[in-house]
């Protein structure tokens, strides 16, 4: 089964990239956009403008083709954990103990739902899943895995959780664009 989820995640991976590269073929000007946009969504579009050597309303509109295409998923506030008291990150690995497609689709929408996870990630190796948890403190994490324990006891077999004791990076930013 493990061969199996890899072979699928390396095709699944392979057929989006390639369906993407030619149905979003993208210049040198959207690229410096794109990374502008990633430094400071906010910037002025006068700023882009000029950065790229082209007029405002242009810059506008390949934004929002990048946007209709869906290179551009959404424009989001970084908040601060600490602002918001979402001080202690946990990562967290999850056994689950059958693997059906409908059992699947069942326990992320449970993890989709959970306002404690901020990130969820379905991987390959030992593990089954990898979970970005931010909570106040121990207590609140403690209440979660009760939680996720009680409601999700037949399906989770094991979990490990690591704290984050000190954040050294923290991007959502994808490199390499310009």
């Amino acid at each position: 089964m493990f061969a199996t989820r890899i072979s699928r995640a390396i095709y699944n991976y392979a057929a989006d990239f390639l369906l993407k590269a030619s149905l979003y073929p993208m210049d040198e000007t959207d690229r410096t956009i794109l990374a502008m946009l990633q430094q400071n969504a906010d910037i002025p579009g006068k700023a882009v403008a000029d950065a790229v050597n082209l007029s405002v309303s242009a810059v506008e509109r390949r934004i929002s083709k990048l946007k209709q295409d869906g290179i551009i998923e959404r424009i989001v506030a970084v908040v601060s954990p600490k602002a918001v008291d979402r001080t202690l990150s946990v990562l967290v690995e999850l056994e689950i103990q059958n693997e059906h497609r409908h059992t699947l689709e069942q326990f992320q929408r449970w993890l989709s739902r959970a306002p404690e996870v901020q990130s969820c990630w379905y991987v390959t190796g030992d593990m089954d899943y990898v979970l970005l948890v931010a909570v106040r403190n121990l207590e609140e994490y403690n209440a979660f895995i009760e939680r996720l324990m009680s409601e999700q006891h037949a399906l989770v077999r094991k979990y490990k959780s690591l704290i984050a004791l000190k954040t050294v990076k923290h991007s959502l930013e994808l490199s390499g664009l310009e």
